[in-house]
């Protein structure tokens, strides 16, 4: 035992200072491997999403985050030294919206930052099947200043296009587009946002709007009057030689119309804006805009639809045509008084124009007569598309007689002519001997 102590006893102040250097060694270890725990809040994303589905969001953040790190390291944490996510892979949409709980993951920025513990654990997150539904837009006009009157609005496009979780695009009730009158009665004509609202009248979160504006159009005064006018189509233009232009018809054939009384009432007609038929042949459709006149609307389309017709004009032309004989016999002859007669034809005047007389022929059939004098009806084929209208002479007298029969005769021989005699030369020339006699 005195040993013991006398151990102990011996060098005690050297001793004494290594357990306190061994304490102050192991306390800072410890320090530096206390827990800390971060006080912000880090907002959870979500990774990996199921595709053709909608993600609900997560309206709590991460908290409570405790981790170790070295003291140098602890000291220059921010917000931004934290993610918090939650991984949906594997995660299928099914019809209808569902819940899945799934894990949050946080891990920090720097490796040197241990994450121990956070909240929440889980999260529930919905997932549900993407819709796209189509609807109406509704004008809403606030309250109307006294003593005005407000036509029918206008809008373009007339719907819009929802897309979202099906369960947040089936709770829209009506696509509202908020306006403003004022009692300047000036007109509204403006670009508004589109609200999809439910049936308490709250906005839907998590539904896309397209398009997210729309145009509207108000007619605004202090005495609104509303008339129902006949459309007249300007028409400009020269249509092509031989050509015609037939009745318009326009669709709708009126309009209804609103505005200041001092506008609409001096208002007779509408007119579409000039349509050129410069060149055009046959029947085609112009959608062709309404010339309305300033601070005046229409109730509908502000545009008609116009369907023209460019026809040919129709026209009569007469033409010479060689007349000839058909069905004719070798062994007779024919005569007729003329050859050729004069043809009408009616039809379309550019087929008229561009007719060759040349092709054109009149016949008349000799068939089985005999010889004498016979009456006889012209034929004349009229080209296709047009008609025969009057031939001149349409009946010809025809001669026909027996064909003489040619009689060939030997010719004659020729005869020797006598040469001159010498008294019958003046000048004493004497001739040459003639031809002698032939034995």
């Amino acid at each position: 035992m005195r040993r013991f102590v006398a151990f102990l006893l011996r060098n005690w102040p050297l001793k004494l200072g290594a357990v306190a250097l061994a304490t102050i060694l192991y306390g800072g270890l410890v320090l530096s491997e206390s827990t800390l725990t971060w006080r912000g809040q880090v907002a959870i994303d979500i990774t990996n999403p199921p595709a053709e589905a909608a993600v609900g969001t997560i309206p709590l953040p991460a908290s409570d985050i405790r981790y170790r790190a070295p003291f140098d390291v602890a000291s220059r944490l921010t917000n931004g030294s934290f993610v918090a996510f939650v991984d949906l892979s594997g995660v299928e949409s099914q019809p209808g919206a569902v819940s899945v709980r799934r894990p949050v993951q946080v891990e920090a920025i720097d490796p040197a930052v241990e994450i121990v513990d956070f909240r929440p654990e889980y999260v529930e997150i919905l997932i549900d099947p993407l819709l796209t539904r189509e609807i109406a837009v509704t004008v809403e006009e606030g309250i109307i200043p006294e003593r005005l009157d407000v036509g029918p609005a206008q809008v373009a496009p007339a719907t819009v296009t929802l897309h979202g979780g099906s369960t947040r695009v089936a709770s829209v009730r009506e696509a509202v587009a908020r306006v403003s009158i004022d009692g300047s009665a000036i007109n509204i004509d403006e670009e508004v946002v589109i609200e999809p609202l439910d049936d308490s009248g709250n906005v839907v979160a998590g539904v896309v709007v397209d398009p997210e504006r729309v145009r509207v159009r108000i007619p605004v005064a202090r005495s609104i009057e509303t008339a129902t006018l006949p459309v007249r189509p300007i028409i400009e233009g020269e249509v092509a030689a031989g050509y015609s232009l037939r009745p318009v018809d326009v669709d709708p054939i009126s309009v209804t119309v609103s505005g200041a009384e001092t506008d609409v009432g001096t208002l007779g007609l509408i007119d579409t804006e000039p349509i050129d038929i410069t060149g055009r042949t046959g029947i085609f459709e112009v959608d062709a805009s309404l010339d309305l006149p300033p601070q005046v609307s229409v109730s509908g389309s502000e545009s008609v639809r116009v369907t023209l017709h460019v026809a040919p004009d129709q026209g009569a032309r007469t033409v010479q045509a060689g007349l000839v004989l058909i069905s004719t016999e070798p062994h007779l002859a024919y005569s007729v008084p003329a050859s050729s007669v004069l043809v009408t034809l009616a039809g379309m005047l550019p087929a008229l124009a561009a007719m060759d007389p040349g092709a054109l022929l009149a016949t008349v059939s000799v068939a089985g007569l005999e010889a004498g004098r016979h009456e006889l009806e012209v034929v004349v084929e009229a080209p296709p598309g047009m008609t025969l209208q009057a031939v001149e002479p349409s009946v010809v007298e025809v001669v026909v007689s027996d064909a003489p029969v040619l009689q060939i005769s030997p010719a004659p021989l020729p005869t020797p002519s006598p040469g001159p005699s010498v008294d019958a030369d003046p000048i004493g020339i004497e001739p040459s001997p003639g031809p002698s006699p032939s034995p």
